[in-house]
């Protein structure tokens, strides 16, 4: 009988592969956002050449996260989570790092150098990643921890809210100068990061209110 069900088992797992895990993948996929982020917060503090090629590579990285994680998405027989969600969590986070690259290229077309604006956002979205590391890596283990980290993710988007209104207002004063809109685009960039990161937090939070 043990023999028979061996075999049927092993046909079931030719006609219905295993499915992958899409804990892990996340988790992984997340883990890329938050390298990526520090790069960009060590940029902001001291940038150099080299950062800005390491933000390259790491942005061809996440590509090939993406790209991957769709594919076997999309071959999935089934999924241990809402297949929408899982999809909604790979372009959020992916769209972190877009987002971070387009704020390095402005910058370097701009000539624009960092200022405090700039490092303060940085130092939240920095904050915001890391809690969606930890967030996506606790979903499969101890998802009220992952809970916990979108909450602290969402937390960090409005305070660069408030970052961004107060850097707006303190750079338009007197007479509008080119440098003036060069900044604001750069700040814009980092909300953008920012807008990208609550979503990431959004569907964090969805996937563990189905899970419990």
């Amino acid at each position: 009988m043990a023999r028979k069900e061996s075999v049927l088992s092993r046909l079931v797992a030719k006609v219905i592969p295993k499915s992958p895990d899409f804990f892990s993948l996340l988790a992984e996929q997340s883990r890329q956002v938050r390298g990526t982020m520090a790069s960009l917060h060590e940029y902001m503090n001291g940038p150099t050449e080299a950062l800005s090629d390491e933000l390259t590579d790491d942005e061809h990285a996440a590509d090939t996260l993406k790209i991957r994680n769709l594919h076997l998405l999309n071959r999935a027989f089934s999924t241990p989570i809402d297949r929408e969600d899982i999809y909604r969590a790979i372009e959020a986070l992916d769209w972190i790092v877009t987002h971070s690259k387009s704020t390095i290229n402005e910058m370097l077309d701009f000539g624009v150098d960092p200022d405090k604006h700039m490092q303060a956002m940085l130092d939240e979205l920095l904050h915001g990643c890391e809690a969606l590391q930890r967030g996506f890596s606790e979903l499969a283990t101890h998802p009220a921890g992952a809970e916990n980290e979108a909450h602290a993710a969402r937390h960090a988007h409005r305070r660069i809210e408030r970052l961004y209104r107060h850097s707006l207002a303190e750079l338009f004063q007197g007479e509008v100068t080119v440098e003036m809109l060069k900044k604001r685009e750069i700040y814009h960039h980092l909300m953008d990061s920012s807008r990208r990161l609550h979503s990431a937090a959004n569907v964090l939070h969805d996937i563990f209110v189905k899970l419990v």
